[in-house]
């Protein structure tokens, strides 16, 4: 027999215990870093850093722009030919006589100039400079509340896999409660007490329970894959939560809902932004006042710097009609500004539903968790009974099986409360929270 493939097939199993590890994980160490390694927070800063680029790019409106440039011409043109002497200064009586005038020989001239444009006065560079910083504080905050999200989705997924380690030694503990039975059935089988479909009652209920820990064990792989994402790192591990799964404490502070989270923030820094935009649109009305300046070398040499002038000037222009356009564009704004704010109230209300339902979830949760472990003691307590009845052979192997399942059943149940309840309290958390 070929012992290298059985050897393979270790070999491949051990590999994949190491891929995919079973690791601690704390809550905190979670979020800590998602906050580092997300991607989505990795985007929601270079929103923050476009935004910042673009704030530095309206300085243009108060810096100078400055050039040089060197140019070359080689012209018999009349009225060129006189020109270039003229700012070469080398214009001399001669030159007047009409016959050179209207037939000037070849020459070369050189010309280095040295530009300066400075803005003056321009009111709607004030305007974007200031709708731009609103927009970075709109992106800034906008990063925030991309973090909180990100913090209750990891609240959550840490909450149910603590549900689901929970659930999971429960079931384990049914496993070990069914063997017993399926050991004990068999034993009166061989005594003549119980009869071959009572085995096959108690291994059909067995198989049932395994297969509900396999489908928890599934389950537990896809959340942390899913952690492993919001934490920016390889889906190479199964995490197990240091927390066990208790009842969270919701304090009174939550309770209240407040404008100043991160989210309604970046609705207002937006809405300011857009009112800064409109108010550029306004002062796009005014005059603007620039300056500008020139500094001329010339010659006939191409690196002679023979003559040189200068010319300094401001400018002030005005549109004083374009047709419309700049109308037409403030009553656009003042349309989308009042669209922003109506969206914002809507938005605002939106929350404070949910804020209510979240409340409402909470108070009913607590409600379940009570009721479910109620449910739970007296299943326990049947499931007892039932089972010292059985082992004297006073009840039947059904009547135990289903107690079985039932205490099983009610064990998860009151998990699940628990955890119904802690995500209503981290719904609340979140929807109360404010900044700072």
């Amino acid at each position: 027999m070929n012992t290298k493939f059985p050897n393979l097939i270790v070999f491949i199993l051990f590999s994949m215990g190491s891929i995919f590890a079973q690791q601690p994980l704390q809550l905190h160490e979670a979020i800590s870093k998602m906050k580092e390694n997300n991607t989505q927070l990795k985007v929601q800063q270079q929103e923050i850093d476009f935004s910042r680029a673009e704030l530095a790019g309206t300085l243009s409106g108060f810096l100078p722009k400055i050039s040089l440039s060197h140019s070359g011409f080689y012209t018999n043109d009349p009225l060129n030919s006189f020109g270039f002497k003229l700012q070469q200064k080398v214009v001399t009586q001669a030159d007047f006589n009409p016959v050179l005038l209207n037939n000037p020989n070849e020459m070369y001239h050189f010309n280095t100039k040295l530009s300066v444009q400075q803005p003056v006065l321009n009111f709607d560079v004030f305007s974007a400079q200031k709708a731009l910083k609103e927009k970075i504080k709109a992106t800034e905050y906008q990063k925030q509340f991309a973090e909180a999200i990100l913090t209750v989705e990891i609240k959550n997924t840490y909450t149910n896999l603590q549900f689901l380690y929970e659930a999971k030694a429960a079931i384990q503990k049914g496993i070990l409660a069914y063997q017993e039975v399926l050991r004990n059935t068999q034993n009166m089988e061989n005594q003549g007490y119980a009869k071959p479909s009572d085995v096959l009652m108690v291994q059909v209920g067995l198989t049932e329970v395994q297969n509900k820990e396999i489908e928890i064990d599934n389950n537990i792989s896809n959340l942390s894959d899913y952690l492993s994402w919001l934490m920016g790192k390889d889906a190479a591990n199964i995490y197990i939560p240091t927390e066990k799964l208790v009842q969270n404490v919701v304090l009174n502070e939550y309770l209240d809902f407040s404008e100043e989270r991160a989210d309604i923030l970046a609705m207002k820094s937006g809405l300011g932004a857009q009112k800064k935009i409109m108010s550029m649109s306004k002062k796009g009305l005014l005059p603007r006042l620039n300056a500008f300046g020139e500094f001329n070398y010339n010659d006939k040499d191409i690196v002679g710097f023979g003559a040189n002038g200068f010319m300094v000037g401001i400018s002030l222009s005005w549109d004083i009609f374009d047709g419309n356009t700049t109308f037409n564009k403030i009553r656009q704004n003042k349309i989308t500004v009042k669209k922003a704010e109506t969206e914002m109230q809507l938005y605002i209300e939106k929350q404070q539903l949910e804020l209510q339902k979240a409340k409402r979830d909470l108070v009913s949760n607590q409600s379940k968790i009570q009721l479910a472990k109620t449910a739970k003691q007296q299943a326990e307590e049947t499931l007892r009974i039932l089972e010292n009845r059985y082992n004297q052979g006073l009840e039947k192997t059904s009547d135990v099986l289903i107690s079985q399942a039932t205490d099983l059943e009610k064990q998860v149940n009151y998990l699940a409360a628990v955890k119904d309840y802690n995500l209503s309290a981290i719904q609340i958390e979140f929807l109360t929270q404010s900044t700072n």
